[in-house]
């Protein structure tokens, strides 16, 4: 396995089956959610995720759900337009959980707040 893939792996494995209810291991995504597609350009990141909790709640690790850092990476979300019901002002907040990629920057932004994304 080279490194590139090393990390995707990694990736999928923390940030989607981990922390995404929206993840189906039988299907994958291609691109992925913004924020796995924005954790594929930053192997740099991988020993840093690879301390990734599962906790069993569904939000951002204390971040705001309108943190502009996190809101950038919705903006560049292939599935935001059709597909995110995060993002999506006519789905009940109840209803819906930010995907696992988000919840992954979110909780690599509340770990090391000084992080340049």
């Amino acid at each position: 396995m080279t490194p590139g893939e090393a990390h995707l792996d990694l990736l999928r494995r923390k940030a989607c089956a981990g922390l995404c209810r929206y993840y189906k291991p039988e299907k994958r995504e291609d691109p992925g959610c913004g924020g796995v597609e924005m954790l594929k350009r930053r192997p740099d990141l991988g020993q840093a995720l690879a301390a990734l909790p599962s906790p069993g709640d569904d939000g951002l690790f204390s971040l705001a759900e309108d943190d502009p850092r996190l809101l950038a990476v919705c903006q560049a979300c292939e599935f935001r337009i059709d597909g995110c019901d995060f993002r999506d002002p006519e789905v009940e907040r109840a209803e819906c959980s930010p995907c696992g990629g988000l919840r992954a920057v979110a909780w690599l932004l509340s770990e090391t707040p000084e992080l340049k994304l």
